[in-house]
């Protein structure tokens, strides 16, 4: 922990009152769950009925439109229940089934990286609030207060009852200091014309503001959505702040988009976490040109051989065709001979199986890769493609093959996605590059996407590309598909990349309420494919459960499937074990109805999943079009 962080966070907790545990008003009722309820003289809830026993209810306040914790409340408004939502997500309850509409063919070429925990289908809302708006609810007076941060549009509902400051925080924080996830936080900063893909837990700036404001009016107890009741905020909050504030200051320190965007973009971008404060940034690598057998084109490079030949190195850009065709009518490109992927981005596949048709080529790739190059629609992820690689040869982690007057050596490289290799080139001549995809610029870690799931363990992501770094020959240079020099680290970067890593999961694992840190970032630990399935009524439609088990030990999984009325679950697993640090999967194969439904031709399935005490449900989800 940076020095000045520390004192902070000292400060705070020193601060806080101690004093003891706050006690609920009798009109005031607490039911823990997997989402909490806070019940109003027995006719107003907040968030849900977790048990399904509650009747009556006159109003139900939702504090954001998540899928995992609105469930609760579903049948009450079913029963009549007036549901009073945040007016700026309003439309994720009322028009759910647009949301999935637009988003079937959005997910290709995705860079927004809109959180997909969406409502399956509509839930009509009585009411939208905004900031300032009073409620007389049960003769309860009861302000809404605007904190975005985990969600854009969350509220906060705050009432004075039997003494007490009371606050609903909905996901704003957990427990002592934490938080559930850091993947919830990406999005767009406008200010710095960053797009949703490069905002690395962009919102944390606005979850501290809105923290700060409802500390100021100093509540004795929060109510959160999940987790236990809150019966010391200004300590809670304090620590959240805090390690939110180290974990980015710890992030901007290797921000690879410094390379591309420049210093004032790294002020604009991290100026609200921080609070002004000047990162303390890793010093630039080492940089050199392309030696004169590569050309750079676009982001793609090409290798050419002393006989005309040419390997390419990925192939995404629509002007990359004209340019081969123009090399080849020159003479000084005979034929290209390979292609390699770095990784599965549209803007390195997009042409790559056209190109390898006409030039009659094979296409080469890491085999973690098969998957998500072969079958891109099966995936939620961001920047898919939505061309299949049809010719590809998967090579395992260490391959070598011979190309003319080379020796291409191929690695599993997950730096800036799970699914990218890395390859070394070495020419007779003794210079040697290693192609490092989009993991790496000279001023560090391209890891500002927490969807591209950057595992932190120490034999996984980033900690584990820098071993492969290490164990390069000394004199091989890095390339960037991005970055026309080639660069190389010092041993002094490499030591403090690893440091700044290592840093970020000490913090994440007290910040998140896991029992693992990258459950908090990977919010593909699990995931259905395929993603997107088409079938009849009567048809029976095959689906797998993928999980990924980020905890130390073995955990067993508990599912139940979710599907809409009218489907048949058949040859659904109750539960899978996986062992630690592994992945596995559940088959589940569904029947689909023939009932019509207002949302059309397009049904979500989820999943509800149970494990180490923690109980999500409508947590992770697939599209499935019913064709008639």
């Amino acid at each position: 922990m940076s020095g000045s962080l520390h004192k902070a966070l000292t400060a705070l907790v020193a601060v806080a009152a101690v004093g003891q545990a706050a006690q609920l008003p009798p009109e005031v009722r607490f039911i823990p769950g997997p989402v909490n309820g806070l019940l109003l003289r027995g006719k107003v809830l907040v968030y849900g009925d977790p048990r399904g026993r509650l009747k009556n209810i006159s109003h139900l306040l939702f504090t954001h439109a998540r899928r995992d914790v609105v469930w609760a409340g579903v049948p009450l408004v079913a029963a009549g229940a007036a549901a009073i939502v945040p007016e700026r997500e309003r439309e994720r309850f009322d028009r759910a089934d647009e949301f999935w509409a637009k988003y079937e063919k959005a997910r290709f070429h995705d860079y927004t990286q809109v959180n997909t925990k969406v409502l399956r289908e509509p839930l009509p809302a009585a009411r939208g609030v905004r900031e300032g708006d009073v409620l007389d609810l049960a003769g309860v007076r009861i302000e809404v207060m605007e904190t975005p941060g985990y969600t854009p549009g969350a509220v906060t509902y705050w009432m004075e009852v039997g003494g007490k400051r009371i606050a609903c925080t909905g996901d704003l924080i957990y427990g002592d200091g934490q938080l559930l996830d850091l993947s919830s936080l990406q999005d767009a900063i406008p200010e710095a014309m960053t797009r949703g893909y490069h905002g690395y837990a962009a919102r944390a700036g606005a979850l501290i503001a809105s923290l700060r404001k409802v500390a100021a009016r100093k509540p004795d107890v929060l109510a959160p959505v999940r987790g236990p009741l809150i019966e010391n905020p200004q300590q809670a909050i304090g620590k959240l702040v805090a390690r939110l504030q180290e974990l980015m200051a710890s992030h901007f320190a290797t921000d690879a988009l410094r390379w591309y965007w420049g210093e004032e973009s790294l002020r604009l971008r991290s100026r609200a976490v921080l609070d002004g404060r000047p990162v303390d940034s890793m010093p630039l690598a080492e940089q050199r040109p392309l030696p004169g057998w590569v050309m750079a084109i676009g982001n793609s490079r090409l290798l050419i051989s002393h006989s005309g030949a040419g390997f390419l190195i990925d192939a995404g850009s629509r002007a990359l065709r004209s340019k081969l065709g123009e090399l080849t009518t020159s003479g000084r490109l005979k034929a290209i001979e390979g292609i390699w992927i770095t990784h599965y981005h549209d803007d390195h596949t997009d042409q790559a199986q056209s190109l390898a048709g006409e030039f009659r080529c094979p296409v080469y790739f890491i085999s973690r890769l098969a998957g998500v190059l072969e079958h891109p629609s099966h995936y939620r992820l961001p920047a898919l493609t939505a061309n299949p690689i049809t010719s590809g040869k998967p090579q395992p982690d260490g391959a070598r093959m011979r190309w003319r007057e080379f020796h291409l050596t191929f690695f599993d490289f997950p730096g800036q996605t799970l699914y990218h290799g890395g390859l070394l080139v070495e020419r007779e001549d003794g210079e040697k590059l290693f192609f490092a995809g989009d993991s790496f610029t000279p001023s560090g870690i391209d890891d500002y996407c927490l969807q591209n799931r950057n595992f932190l363990g120490e034999d996984e992501g980033y900690l584990y590309c820098l071993r492969v770094l290490e164990r390069l020959p000394r004199d091989a240079w890095l390339v960037n598909q991005h970055v026309e020099p080639t660069f190389r680290f010092s041993s002094e970067q490499l030591a403090q990349m690893r440091a700044e890593l290592r840093k970020r999961r000490a913090i994440l694992t007290e910040l998140a309420p896991w029992p693992g840190p990258n459950y908090a970032i990977d919010e593909n630990w699990a995931a259905i494919h395929p993603y997107a399935s088409r079938a009849r009524p009567g048809e029976t439609v095959r689906l797998r459960l993928r999980i990924w088990n980020h905890s130390p030990r073995s955990e067993t999984y508990r599912l139940k499937w979710n599907v809409p009325h009218g489907w048949k679950v058949r040859e659904a697993a109750s539960k899978l074990t996986v062992a630690p640090h592994q992945e596995a999967e559940a088959p589940v194969a569904l029947v689909v109805g023939n009932e019509p439904s207002a949302a059309g031709p397009l049904r979500v399935v989820t999943v509800d999943l149970e494990f180490a005490g923690r109980r999500l449900r409508e947590w992770t989800e697939a599209l499935v079009r019913v064709e008639r």
